[in-house]
């Protein structure tokens, strides 16, 4: 008679082979790239794999401690650092930033609240025209440009993509309401909790700067927009990766910049999204159910006024959709960031999956790595026998 133990077993050691063999082959057809993914399916590590280079010549091997820069998978472990300060009491979704920091509510902001900014409705996507590398892994002096900005739409009317903005908005906002940098409330409110601590930094120190991959590929193409395209204004090329190589420098890891530049292994945020659902991990659970049952609820749902795209928005998590790259599931949430990668839990299915890359390439389409990785693990989990 099988045992339906040892089935299941080697079911999920073959989904970590079909991963494995995936990561393989993209990294064989595209030399210099390095990849990850990891995956949790009830709270158990299913999918650990990881293939190719941590630098753009191909002469230095992904391993399972590379630290991959998440672009904004930054902003799902931001986002999650403010749910637990606001189950802890010392934030509230629907009061004013101002309250926390006066300074900011200057120039028509002082009604915007923590849930317009969490939603992306706070109407302050905009950079300023001068920002360089330099300035926004300055942290006082961007506290100063988010205070002289100056909302272009009335608050909670509009979504649209503050890709950059959030990050200070919230960081500083956090900062001022616990009294701990942003860093040290991820350190020590996500990291340390779950066992992550060598593995997910904002702010990388030097121990974890030998680790980061390097990266590399092709131009973002946001220096052909029209300059009155808002995506334009509010990711600069000035501040795109691969047009600027002080992406890859220490000073830059170093920095907090909160939306775009938490760097981490696969492993460690899939284990972060886990964590907040379900049991959790090893039983521990970084938010209640009751609170990320909140954070996940609808709150938008249309077209981005700075992407011009759809999008399904929680607070500060983008919601699943139909055809998306967390498996089109309703339920699940998560963060997508630049190059194909991505970090999202599906409370659904009892899933949470990670997939972070270095190289940057425009037009994957369908062979995007976050795609083609989740893809393959539903495929697979939607198999087992339980």
């Amino acid at each position: 008679m099988t045992n339906p133990f040892m089935k299941k077993q080697k079911h999920l050691i073959d989904i970590q082979t079909h991963v494995q063999r995936l990561l393989d082959e993209l990294a064989q057809d595209d030399i210099g790239a390095g990849f990850q993914a990891a995956a949790y399916w009830r709270g158990e590590l299913v999918v650990n794999a990881y293939s190719g280079s941590a630098d753009a010549l191909g002469q230095s091997p992904v391993d399972s401690e590379t630290l991959f820069v998440m672009q904004s998978c930054s902003k799902g472990v931001i986002s999650t650092a403010i749910h637990i300060l606001v189950e802890q009491g010392k934030l509230a979704y629907d009061e004013r930033i101002s309250h926390y920091w006066p300074e900011f509510g200057a120039n028509g902001k002082e009604q915007i609240t923590l849930r317009q900014v969490l939603t992306h409705t706070a109407g302050v996507p905009l950079m300023p025209a001068y920002a360089d590398m330099r300035l926004i892994a300055d942290w006082p002096a961007m506290v100063h440009e988010m205070e002289k900005l100056k909302p272009i739409w009335e608050p909670a009317t509009k979504a649209g993509y503050h890709g950059l903005t959030l990050g200070w908005i919230l960081g500083e906002t956090a900062a001022r309401a616990d009294g701990r940098t942003i860093s040290q409330i991820v350190h020590d409110e996500i990291c340390k909790p779950i066992g992550i601590d060598k593995e997910l930094y904002l702010g990388a120190t030097a121990e974890a700067e030998s680790r980061i991959a390097e990266i590399s590929g092709e131009a973002v193409p946001i220096a052909s927009m029209p300059d009155d395209m808002l995506f334009k204004r509010v990711l600069p090329p000035a501040l795109v990766p691969v047009a600027n190589p002080e992406w890859n420098s220490p000073w830059l890891h170093a920095a907090a910049v909160p939306a775009v530049n938490a760097v981490a292994t696969a492993q460690a945020l899939a284990r972060m999204y886990a964590s907040l659902i379900g049991e959790g991990v090893d039983g521990r659970r970084l938010l209640k159910p009751s609170s990320i049952a909140e954070a996940t609820l609808q709150h938008f749902n249309g077209i981005d006024e700075v992407a011009l795209a759809p999008v399904r928005l929680g607070l500060c998590y983008t919601l699943g959709q139909d055809g998306d790259v967390m498996g089109g599931s309703r339920a699940a949430f998560g963060y997508a960031g630049l190059g194909g990668m991505i970090g999202y839990a599906d409370p659904a299915n009892s899933l949470a999956v990670a997939v972070l890359c270095n190289r940057m390439k425009i037009g994957r389409g369908d062979r995007s790595p976050d795609r083609l990785v989740t893809d393959l693990i539903r495929e697979k989990l939607c198999h087992t026998e339980t």
